[in-house]
């Protein structure tokens, strides 16, 4: 069994000292990628992972999170790669799947982790000992987002909707799906699991697993769009069809979503408006479980991928 994190370069076209940087629509990936966290052997070594459900990267401080899920910790590594030792900065929790990391702090950003044990996001802070759950119960919670606002964005896996927890008024809403209810219309989603908020348009994106799709709801919409694969839940292996997708991020600027096609061993990038995705990385016997991307202006853009290279080895109740 061989568990790696790895990343792909990306190769553009733009001017070193633009302040922000949009990811071409039209962009090659190295597929070559480099190693950056675990050795390739699961154990419970700094240098080691076993089945890492999520990772989240920092871009101001340079640092890789990882969820390193059946090790019960959270792993921290250097993006530029001078170690492949983590640094273990949450430890001794239940089954973390996706992490969120805040910006708040440079030296301990606050970690918020959905807690699939549990049935709930935890949040850790600087200096603590516990994690404290934030919002109301989430049946095995496969994710987790912040928005703008600092709203908790929770994937209730079991009951097929998204939870949406506000920190001022500390009531938990639904705002994606009918709770406790599944289904392939527009208004229902299918055991959903990684999810995104845009900050620029509080659109809340989810990778509705069991529907094969990803679907876009716009603030105080009543049911989603899809964006990538099919909007009438049907699983497929060519671009216009997703089997399983997992994971997912969205370039706030071009609105690019990249989907980790689970069940087809891919990243699929799906332009705004298409209706079919193109590969950018995948499809050769990986299994990839979730990904980041990163933009930075001193040096070429990155995918950051979890990879289980086996795939009849991986179990997980929630595929």
């Amino acid at each position: 069994m061989q568990i790696l994190i790895i990343y792909f370069l990306v190769f553009l076209c733009f001017t070193p000292c633009l302040l922000s940087i949009s990811i071409s629509p039209c962009a090659k990936w190295n597929t070559t990628g480099l190693t950056i966290a675990g050795n390739g052997v699961q154990g419970i070594g700094a240098n080691q992972l076993n089945y890492p459900q999520g990772i989240f990267i920092h871009d101001k401080i340079k640092r890789l999170y990882v969820s390193d899920t059946m090790n019960n910790r959270i792993q921290v590594f250097p993006l530029d790669r001078s170690t492949q030792t983590g640094l273990t900065v949450v430890s001794s929790v239940k089954t973390y799947y996706k992490i969120y990391v805040d910006d708040d702090n440079d030296d301990f950003p606050t970690i918020y982790a959905a807690d699939n044990s549990d049935n709930r996001v935890e949040k850790w802070t600087k200096g603590a000992t516990n994690g404290v759950q934030v919002g109301s119960r989430c049946l095995s919670c496969t994710g987790v987002w912040l928005d703008k606002d600092k709203n908790i964005y929770m994937s209730d896996h079991d009951r097929h909707c998204i939870l949406k927890w506000s920190p001022l008024t500390n009531i938990t809403t639904t705002v994606a799906g009918e709770l406790g209810v599944n289904g392939p219309s527009a208004n229902q989603l299918n055991q959903p699991q990684g999810i995104f908020v845009d900050k620029t348009t509080s659109a809340l994106y989810i990778a509705d697993l069991l529907n094969h799709r990803v679907q876009k709801w716009p603030k105080n919409a009543l049911e989603g769009v899809t964006v990538a694969g099919s909007s009438d839940g049907n699983a497929g292996s060519d671009n216009a069809s997703l089997h399983r997708p997992y994971g997912l991020r969205v370039d706030e600027e071009t609105k690019i979503v990249y989907v980790v096609d689970l069940m087809n061993n891919r990243i699929q990038r799906w332009k705004h408006g298409e209706t079919e995705g193109d590969t950018i990385v995948g499809g050769y016997g990986m299994f990839i479980i979730s990904f980041r991307f990163t933009r930075q202006r001193e040096e070429c853009s990155k995918i950051f991928l979890q990879i289980i290279e086996e795939k009849n080895e991986f179990h997980d109740s929630h595929i």
